[in-house]
């Protein structure tokens, strides 16, 4: 419905007419192999990439999107980052965010163990959490153990949030504060509101795929935005983690409870893709 706004255009001298594309990369979503295929269709100056840490605000991204000179932002076609969403009350033109949602139980497993390999070799948030993981000793399901019984440090809730609906938190995080959403199971109506500012915010401004409908995820952003190159190549998988059948139901379970908005999230994201494609989605991992 928007393809004709997206399909690449030549740079203006006016950046404020020219549309722009936001990839808003959720961490362990499959968005590493979505990366390549951006990169592979926005060459250049046509892509801005701005990954790194400590850079999730609106502020940040005020100041420094800002500071880029009429000529730079004219260039620009596509913009990439974990944060790049943080734009959305910024920035001074036309745009639609893109990005994948996966299935919550795999993410979080997923997350679980790559954070405990970050913590060995890597910086930033991903290698903390796994480095506070380490220190506690806490296994997947001690972190929903403890949020039963009320007793994680208030200091560790910035790390651990990830962990508790996180992909709701990631698409919420430039509109509210999200610090304020608790980590409560799915039995607690108070998260109620917190759903539908996200689903609001998902219909305003993105354009939706699935992990697990990878390939169908890109050929719908392909026909969207007007790109020529696309291909599945899967990078960045969190090696030596169980699958899920590996898991204990109990863990499962846990996950679950607490992860049901995201789980709301993903089957809005399924239902949405599906719902625009010819033919609906052709394949489901998982």
């Amino acid at each position: 419905m928007f393809s004709w706004l997206w399909k690449k255009n030549s740079p203006s001298n006016d950046h404020t007419t020219t549309p722009v594309v936001i990839y808003h990369h959720i961490a362990k979503t499959g968005g590493t192999s979505l990366r390549k295929v951006v990169q592979a269709n926005y060459k250049g100056k046509a892509l801005l990439e701005w990954y790194g840490p400590n850079r999730g605000s609106v502020d940040w991204w005020k100041v420094h999107y800002h500071a880029l000179s009429p000529q730079r932002k004219a260039a620009i076609q596509c913009i990439a980052a974990h944060s790049s969403h943080y734009l959305i009350p910024v920035i001074d033109r036309p745009f639609r965010v893109f990005t994948l949602l996966r299935n919550p139980i795999d993410r979080v497993i997923s997350l679980y163990y790559f954070t405990r390999i970050l913590a060995q070799k890597g910086k930033g948030k991903g290698a903390e959490i796994g480095r506070l993981l380490i220190s506690l000793n806490w296994s997947l399901g001690d972190i929903y153990r403890h949020a039963i019984r009320d007793d994680i440090d208030p200091q560790w809730h910035s790390l651990l949030a990830p962990f508790f609906n996180g992909q709701t938190r990631a698409i919420l995080g430039p509109h509210t504060d999200t610090s304020a959403i608790p980590f409560l199971p799915k039995t607690s109506g108070s998260l109620d509101k917190t759903l539908q500012h996200a689903y609001q915010i998902l219909e305003a401004y993105y354009e939706i795929g699935i992990t697990e409908a990878y390939a169908d995820s890109l050929r719908y952003f392909a026909n969207v935005f007007g790109w020529e190159k696309i291909f599945v190549e899967h990078a960045n998988r969190t090696q030596k983690r169980p699958r899920i059948h590996e898991i204990s139901p109990e863990v499962i379970t846990l996950i679950r409870e607490f992860n049901h908005l995201d789980f709301k999230l993903h089957n809005y994201a399924k239902n949405y893709l599906s719902q625009r494609l010819p033919g609906g989605l052709k394949e489901i991992e998982g």
